[in-house]
């Protein structure tokens, strides 16, 4: 539900104003600024609202490959192992057999628990990362007359103060644990909706997210663009999003876009279903962001208008590296920086413990929140085997794409898919013409940094940066021996030191 902000300027967005006069200009360009979106919103799609589809053998057939997958990631399995270990020792320690049994039994649990520590053999194998970690960017790094160089020494200087959880040592526990103890910091947050009308009939949302001094026309405006088909609004799930759209508007001043996907959290679609080689969706956001802040701009900046910047996590990253490929030049962005993607979709196929382990869990999120009874007729009628994609043969996300995104898009293949939603296709990442940082972490478990070709793409392309971290997951990077206080910082401060060092260097 969209929580709109007056056009007047209430006291919230006067807070932090030094002066009158600074403070009248605030609530002059907000409360136009607010004009201007809601002149150019066209509301809702007028469609009635879909119900989620019938599931064959209900929510509970559809987990058995989630329990699958879970049984065997790593982290399932040492945790298992230490369990079973320490209720072994602890018998033997209580049961008062004879004391060679008790210590056969004590000596079996104390072996369960190394291995839990260690890592079981056996499993599912992981794909080597050759990438090592560090930043790599084409440019003498002892150059400072160049961009990169700059980047490269602030971000260099920022990693020397960050200090990775110290009892968080798996990619694995670095992906989990920061949902599960991160506060839900944009809670309230108020936000104005805006709605687009698209090219092919539908329509999405974009939620502005002002700073408490209301828009600042001096600041960047920072689009936000979310992992796989969020089936919960931003505020309601806490994630690293709306952990972002709080900290680059409340701590940075800046104003911030969140794109919600069509279809996603709590918006209708009537047939153009979502999917990751759609880039327009984002051009027209981005135009129409251009646009409104123009018209608002002080007389000086109306040319040009507020930089405008991105940042992606996941599946979000993915579409706006393509974006960035596919306009080159055009982009409307000053800049973009994105957390776990991946540039060779092709290539993370060949992951095979992201598709038989983590991947059964975003699959089992997107048969039951994706798909509705309007979806699902027409998946029927453009021919998709719907019986297949709700089996258990349809356990991974290679199998949605597969089974479902591919043919329902009228691509041959899915490897047709892929090339098209990757930079690193059909030379798209030579015409990247904006900075754009990828940052990502070698115990990534769902995309592999491989993925991304730092290596050759930063040699080649001087706008290709790449931040490769030792540790972090995915979209996790829990920060310090007190990481519930510090929520996703790692990933917001980068986005704001990312910002920062570009303006600085303009």
């Amino acid at each position: 539900q969209a929580h709109r902000l007056e056009p007047d300027c209430p006291s919230a967005l006067v807070r932090g104003i030094g002066s009158n006069g600074m403070a009248a200009a605030a609530a002059g360009s907000h409360a136009k600024l607010l004009r201007e979106l809601r002149a150019i919103s066209v509301g809702p799609p007028d469609i009635a609202h879909a119900s989620p589809v019938a599931i064959p053998g209900g929510r509970l057939a559809q987990m058995w490959p989630v329990l699958a997958g879970a049984g065997k990631t790593a982290m399932v399995r040492s945790f298992l192992a230490v369990y079973l270990g320490l209720l072994l020792l602890g018998r033997a320690l209580w049961s008062g057999r004879s004391a060679g049994g008790g210590a056969a039994i004590g000596l079996v649990g104390l072996f369960l628990m190394a291995y839990g520590f260690v890592g079981l053999p056996g499993g599912v194998p992981v794909l080597a990362v050759r990438t090592a970690a560090g930043f790599y960017c084409k440019g003498d790094p002892n150059d400072s007359s160049t961009r990169n160089a700059r980047i490269r020494h602030a971000f260099q200087g920022w990693l020397a103060l960050f200090s990775p959880t110290p009892f968080v040592r798996t990619g694995e526990l670095c992906t989990v644990c920061p949902f599960l103890w991160s506060p839900n910091r944009c809670v309230g947050l108020a936000f104005e909706r805006v709605w687009l009308q698209l090219e092919d009939e539908e329509r999405m949302a974009v939620d502005w997210v002002f700073p408490p001094g209301g828009y600042d026309p001096s600041r960047p405006v920072v689009f936000l663009l979310t992992g796989l088909a969020p089936s919960k609004h931003w505020t309601l799930t806490g994630g690293f999003v709306g952990d972002a759209a709080w900290h680059l508007s409340t701590r940075l001043g800046m104003t911030a876009v969140v794109v919600v996907a069509r279809g996603t959290m709590d918006t209708e679609v009537q047939k153009h279903l979502f999917h990751g080689a759609r880039v327009t969706d984002l051009r027209q956001a981005i135009l129409m962001a251009e646009k409104v802040t123009r018209a608002v701009a002080p007389e000086a900046d109306k040319p040009l208008g507020p930089p405008i910047f991105a940042a992606g996590f996941s599946m979000g990253a993915i579409i706006l590296g393509n974006y960035c490929g596919q306009y080159g030049q055009e982009t409307g962005l000053k800049g973009a920086v994105h957390f776990s993607g991946v540039y060779d979709a092709v290539f993370n196929m060949k992951f095979e413990y992201s598709v038989q382990t983590w991947q059964t869990y975003l699959t089992y999120g997107l048969k039951t929140s994706f798909f509705t009874d309007r979806t699902f007729k027409e998946a029927v009628r453009r021919g998709v085997n719907m019986p297949l994609i709700f089996s258990r043969s349809t356990a991974s996300v290679v199998d949605i794409d597969t089974n479902f995104v591919a043919p329902y898009n009228g691509y041959p293949r899915v490897e047709d898919y892929y090339l098209d939603m990757s930079l690193g296709a059909e030379d798209k990442w030579r015409k990247v013409a904006i900075p754009v940082l990828a940052v990502a972490a070698r115990d990534d478990p769902i995309t592999h940094c491989d993925a991304l070709r730092a290596q050759e793409f930063s040699a080649e392309n001087e706008n290709l940066l790449f931040l490769i971290t030792d540790r972090g997951g995915h979209v996790g990077w829990p920060w310090g021996s007190r990481p519930w206080s510090r929520g996703f910082d790692f990933m917001n401060e980068g986005i704001g030191l990312f910002i920062e060092t570009i303006l600085a260097d303009t």
